[in-house]
């Protein structure tokens, strides 16, 4: 399963390097904080309980963060790409951080199916969004693709279940209290 792993995230190695730099640290540095900016505007057009889609898009990403760092503190399965294989990354991050799973990838996926839960054609745009962030951290060198894959599953559960839980729910501090 490694050897497939690394085949995948070897040919996408190869194609950051030969795209124009600054395309690739923007997707897999400032793209994310876009996302999130998109999604305060999404929020205000997609629902009249704006506070609420934004409040759950955000508690999902915190969700997903938190559940990346409790995995990565129990399972360290290889180092970062670029202190694994010898190159140098596109981006600066610490060759001694975790690789797996990723948070950008978690992150991104949770706030993108947050939207999607709550409106289809919005969502689509921003899942698209989120494969584009990581996609460009596996580009710039830093994440492996199970990083990503591990990652996404992560943003993709804590958005449903946050979602879930907070369906019902009509205002923040109900889901601040839920909580």
């Amino acid at each position: 399963m490694f050897s497939l792993d690394l085949q995948i995230s070897q040919f996408l190695f190869q194609i950051g390097r030969a795209l124009p730099r600054e395309l690739v640290v923007f997707g897999a540095t400032y793209l994310i904080w876009a996302l999130i900016v998109l999604e305060f505007f999404a929020s205000r057009v997609l629902s009249a309980r704006w506070i609420k889609l934004f409040s759950q898009a955000m508690f999902a990403g915190a969700a997903a963060y938190v559940a990346n760092a409790v995995i990565g503190f129990f399972i360290f399965l290889h180092a970062r790409p670029f202190a694994g294989l010898g190159f140098n990354p596109l981006i600066d991050v610490g060759p001694f951080s975790k690789s797996f799973p990723s948070d950008h990838t978690a992150v991104a996926f949770a706030l993108a199916c947050v939207v999607f839960l709550k409106n289809k054609k919005a969502g689509a745009v921003f899942l698209l969004i989120a494969f584009l962030i990581s996609v460009s951290r596996i580009l710039a060198g830093v994440h492996y693709a199970s990083d990503i894959l591990a990652g996404a599953f992560i943003g993709i559960m804590c958005a449903w279940l946050i979602f879930r839980r907070t369906k019902g729910l009509y205002h923040v501090k109900d889901i601040v209290k839920n909580f």
